[in-house]
């Protein structure tokens, strides 16, 4: 859930549509205001004028206020307006007089409700010069032409890290805040992205879509099958800075780092050996108790370390997880294939 790489560029919604849902990527104050044409940014409500300065169309609000208010309903064609001659005492407040004869869907002015009717009309006017591909709305195009300049005009105040988006910059400082505001409903475990949030929710479900070409066993998540298959190609790509020892899963090389770190804050109350991980110290201290909590379901034969059951079972399951790269010969356990890569190596 650390991803914050959704940089590639999305269609947003237009600002003239319905409720004027706020733009993920607003380009401006200006933008923001307008919706449609940011040459002019301030539009009447109710006829559709746009001004340059708030003040003008205040101004014009305030000469209209006593007149009739029209009211519009435009189809696909654009055809003529239609009056409707009731007297509003106070006009220009808001109101949405233009409604869409396909949807109904109504809107403040004229300008966003023709934007809006080429959602049924299909019609996107405002093409690429670089490839071609066309869009809507004149801000769309905005935005997507980054892809070919590389342009990236929206950065982190914490990191400086440049995004293309205004709405990555803000996915992206849930890193800094660890904010995680998406949630499993089921065990309650958080996510930073909701694309992580779908990708949690297969745990809780049967299927399992990712197979092993080798042995054939499934996983919900393709991430586990990769990290499976270093068990049949022996492969160990995550190294250690200090010391050099590799490990097949990340997971194991963050507990290794533990090992060079001087704190170790957890004792034995026995022989005060003293451990980095809470986890080092319980297994520790079966030394002491005799304690094997680990049983074969098989035989019955005990062992104080998961590790060393899960080893043992497949004397009774015959299962060879571990193959050999150059020869293909399979073996039950790790230290095995070791000593067996050794005849090749010489």
């Amino acid at each position: 859930d650390d991803d914050d790489d959704d940089e590639d560029w999305q269609e947003p919604l237009s600002e003239c549509e319905g409720d004027r849902k706020k733009s993920q990527d607003a380009e401006s104050s200006v933008n923001k205001v307008s919706g449609c044409y940011p040459g002019k940014p301030f539009s009447c409500s109710d006829c559709g004028k746009q001004f340059l300065h708030k003040h003008s169309l205040k101004r014009h609000m305030r000469r209209n206020t006593e007149k009739t208010s029209p009211s519009f309903s435009v189809s696909q064609n654009f055809p003529e307006v239609k009056q409707n001659p009731v007297s509003k005492p106070k006009a220009h407040k808001g109101k949405k007089n233009f409604a869409c004869n396909d949807c109904g869907k109504t809107f403040r002015d004229m300008f966003c409700l023709k934007s809006h009717m080429r959602v049924h009309s299909q019609e996107k006017p405002f093409s690429c010069a670089s490839c071609g591909k066309s869009f809507r709305h004149e801000n769309n195009l905005k935005i997507h032409t980054r892809i070919h300049t590389g342009e990236m005009p929206f950065s982190c105040d914490v990191c400086g890290k440049k995004f293309k988006h205004q709405h990555n910059v803000k996915t992206h400082m849930r890193i800094h805040t660890g904010e995680k505001p998406f949630v499993c409903h089921i065990c309650g475990k958080r996510a930073r992205h909701q694309n992580n949030l779908k990708i949690h929710m297969i745990v809780h479900g049967d299927e399992r879509p990712f197979g092993c070409d080798l042995c054939g066993k499934k996983f919900n998540r393709k991430t586990s099958l990769t990290s499976h298959m270093t068990v049949h190609t022996g492969e160990k790509p995550y190294n250690c800075d200090i010391c050099g020892k590799s490990y097949k899963r990340k997971s194991h090389l963050r507990t290794h780092i533990t090992v060079h770190m001087e704190e170790k804050p957890f004792g034995c109350e026995v022989c005060g050996k003293r451990f980095n991980r809470k986890t080092h110290l319980g297994t520790h201290m079966t030394v002491h108790t005799g304690e094997k909590p680990y049983s074969c379901e098989f035989c019955g034969k005990r062992f104080t370390r998961k590790t060393h059951l899960d080893s043992h079972i497949t004397v009774h399951t015959g299962e060879k997880p571990f193959g050999c790269g150059v020869c293909g010969q399979e073996f039950t356990q790790q230290g095995s294939l070791n000593r067996h890569m050794k005849f090749h190596l010489g």
